[in-house]
């Protein structure tokens, strides 16, 4: 019963994202409660497979996949930025092609794991050098604390420069901020449940206040399936688009399937050896071909799974109690949506498990010049993108590329993999030239 509560909260930090992929994809006319619907079963279904491997990690649809695919705000202007779908590229060509690499990916790598050779999985938990493979968990720990200022409207956008401190007449601001005061003097008297407490100090303030409202009929029936499954082979305009837009497309999900899903795994459970990567990976990837089938986005490591490891969450009964509590939010959608419009509540649980995590880290800061510097751009990157693979590659590309300067040997598979990250980022993330 001990990881009940870890379950329970992190499950309440994953229903922010679960919430917004439906949002984002109505954008492209995505009907929002069959997203929603296949986004939990599929969170639901990802977060089991991780607790029977014994991790203590939630699975859920990549956020930050869907919000790059598809026009949203920036966080720091109020115009919106033209993406893939802006190319012609449909959601239902997306979602193939997301499922057919993660097929490919699925085959690969139950080969590889169901594989009688010894040693074919050698390497696949130290990918990249340690300056960038330990310092995941500080970047990832950054992201979550920055996402819950953002959250909490503690940090919001500004005209002068990126960022600037929010507005304490605002309510959502001055009961995010008395919540993450309590989560850290809960966490100074050493409280193993100081996350929750900051959470529950911010939820009981804003109901009592008046500012959350539960709604009047707090429960649905999920529905929609029959509008989003299958979608994908509905495509229609595929002739339309040109050939250079489906290999960009391509490459930036093989690199986000495959180093999202790793670095998430990375940075939430850096105890694994070679054999479990591969299976957690080998489960991800299949799930995702099935997520793409039901007419979501394909899964990750949820970095939220960090709110329940902060309450003690070690084990995979983490996962299962998760798994529950994300089947009973499965029914209560409308709660949620009222909850999402006083952010605060959330704010206390994604700051403490970035700070969880940011103690967690190794030290990183060390060595040469190549490995400073790696890590300060996965310390820069990810959380301002909210990608890992983003901050993986931006941090790959100036690890090798500073080590082959200084002399230093670097191996063929990060010489490959830096040249692939800069066509991600050239043709992906820079308007497919």
């Amino acid at each position: 019963m001990q990881e009940m509560l870890p379950g329970f909260l992190a499950a309440l930090s994953l229903s922010a994202s679960l919430l917004l992929v439906p949002t984002l994809l109505t954008q492209v006319g995505a009907p929002f409660m069959g997203i929603y619907t296949a986004s939990m079963l599929m969170a639901i279904a990802g977060t089991l497979a991780f607790g029977r491997l014994g991790l203590p990690v939630a699975a859920a649809p990549g956020a930050a996949l869907t919000s790059w695919l598809t026009p949203c705000a920036s966080m720091t202007t109020a115009t919106s930025h033209e993406v893939m779908l802006a190319h012609g590229v449909s959601g239902q060509m997306v979602l193939f092609m997301g499922a057919v690499i993660s097929l490919v990916m699925t085959a690969a790598l139950a080969f590889t794991v169901f594989s009688k050779r010894p040693g074919r999985l050698a390497g696949l938990v130290q990918l990249f050098p340690p300056c960038i493979a330990d310092g995941l968990q500080g970047a990832v720990g950054l992201l979550l604390l920055v996402q819950g200022l953002y959250q909490g409207h503690l940090l919001m956008g500004s005209p002068t420069g990126p960022v600037q401190l929010g507005n304490m007449a605002d309510p959502v601001a001055y009961l995010s901020l008395v919540g993450i005061i309590a989560m850290l003097s809960l966490m100074a008297v050493g409280a193993r449940w100081a996350v929750l407490g900051g959470v529950l100090t911010s939820a009981v303030l804003a109901f009592a206040g008046g500012f959350w409202v539960l709604p009047d009929a707090p429960f649905f029936l999920p529905e929609g399936l029959d509008r989003t499954g299958l979608q994908l082979i509905f495509m229609n305009g595929w002739e339309n688009v040109k050939v250079c837009d489906y290999a960009d497309l391509s490459l930036v999900l093989t690199l986000f399937l495959s180093l999202s899903g790793w670095g998430g795994l990375k940075a939430l459970a850096p105890h694994l050896d070679d054999g479990q990567m591969g299976r957690s990976l080998l489960s991800l990837s299949g799930l995702s071909f099935i997520a793409c089938l039901l007419g979501t986005m394909p899964l990750t490591a949820a970095p939220e799974s960090a709110a329940g490891q902060a309450m003690g969450g070690r084990t995979g009964r983490m996962g299962y109690w998760t798994a529950a509590f994300l089947a009973l939010l499965l029914f209560m959608e409308p709660t949620l949506q009222s909850m999402a419009s006083f952010p605060s509540i959330f704010a206390p649980a994604f700051a403490g498990a970035g700070l969880v995590l940011l103690l967690r880290m190794k030290p990183v800061f060390s060595g040469g010049i190549a490995d400073k510097v790696a890590a300060g751009l996965l310390f820069l990157i990810l959380p301002l993108t909210q990608d890992v693979a983003a901050g993986l590659g931006a941090a790959c590309i100036a690890y090798v590329s500073l080590t082959l300067l200084s002399g230093g040997h670097v191996s063929r598979f990060l010489r490959v993999l830096a040249v692939a990250f800069l066509l991600y980022f050239f043709y992906g993330f820079w308007s497919i030239l």
